[in-house]
């Protein structure tokens, strides 16, 4: 099994492959700060974001395991500048397109701050927290470009999903794509809203998004079930097998292992060889010494 990467998280990852080169730019200039404090700006949320999520990665994660997860960084006050110039790139130049919310902007910063210290989640400069873990950050700002508007990053939507896509020719385009709520029409379920599945009579048929399905429930694939269960050859929803049961694949092993074979068996923790990434319960397989690294676990 694989662990879903926050939301916001993920859109970086799409928009740093097409992202300009950094802009300074303007954020909405007439919001203050929910504290009554100094005028903060959406450009300034930017900064003072990146440097959030880089003090929480520092304090929790030891040299060598940012090293390990490919964070060169030599402080966190670099790592805050380099995180920046992403942000500012994928942003459209610190450019959002909708209105900075002061109050949960404020809120953002105190969850991660907050955020434990095994839900930090690295790859190189980009930095990210499981966005149940910091929810109003997606909150940010209220988008305004509308379903199928051009977009860079979750914050400039109405429903706070931008979807990079690419053509044949390797062309790249973006787009406004929120996931479906319970009860709206879907035609598979990665339509509907994660905790969702597309309740479809028939392949040729619309579905509706519904809730997943608990132990028991008819099913047609495991994403009809709930997360942590998995659709059964009986065509129903069971529990994932622990290490040493049998599998076919990786969604019929629990959080914490994979499928090896015919087996499930646990992944590797600290210390345990590795020859990839997706080896490791850390997701990460340091390059020098061909063990697993830690997962980051600071106070």
């Amino acid at each position: 099994m694989r662990t879903h990467r926050p939301v916001l998280f993920a859109t970086l990852l799409s928009a740093l492959a097409v992202a300009m080169s950094a802009v300074p730019g303007c954020g909405d200039g007439e919001t203050r700060a929910s504290s009554g404090g100094p005028e903060r700006t959406g450009s300034d949320f930017l900064s003072s974001y990146a440097k959030a999520l880089c003090d929480r990665t520092f304090a929790c994660c030891d040299a060598a395991t940012r090293a390990a997860h490919d964070l060169d960084a030599s402080s966190a006050d670099a790592c805050a500048s380099e995180l920046e110039a992403i942000l500012v790139a994928v942003s459209g130049g610190g450019e959002v397109k909708g209105t900075f919310v002061a109050e949960k902007a404020e809120a953002c910063l105190a969850e991660v701050d907050a955020a434990p210290c095994a839900e930090i989640q690295i790859l190189g400069v980009l930095l990210g927290v499981n966005d149940k873990f910091t929810p109003s950050c997606l909150d940010a700002w209220d988008g305004s470009v509308p379903e199928g508007g051009t977009c860079s990053t979750d914050w400039d939507c109405v429903r706070d999903r931008c979807v990079y896509t690419a053509d044949a020719s390797g062309q790249r385009t973006s787009a406004c794509k929120a996931r479906a709520a319970a009860g709206e029409r879907c035609s598979s379920t990665f339509d509907c809203d994660e905790e969702l599945r597309c309740d479809q009579p028939s392949p040729s048929n619309a579905g509706t998004c519904a809730p997943r399905l608990a132990v028991g429930g008819s099913c047609k694939g495991s994403l009809d079930c709930q997360e942590e269960l998995r659709c059964g050859q009986d065509g129903t929803c069971q529990a994932r097998e622990q290490a040493g049961g049998p599998c076919a694949s990786d969604g019929d092993c629990a959080a914490g292992t994979t499928c090896d074979g015919a087996t499930c068996a646990a992944l590797g923790a600290a210390g345990a060889p590795c020859s990839s990434d997706s080896d490791c319960a850390s997701f990460a397989c340091g390059d020098a010494t061909g063990t697993c690294a830690d997962v980051c676990k600071g106070s």
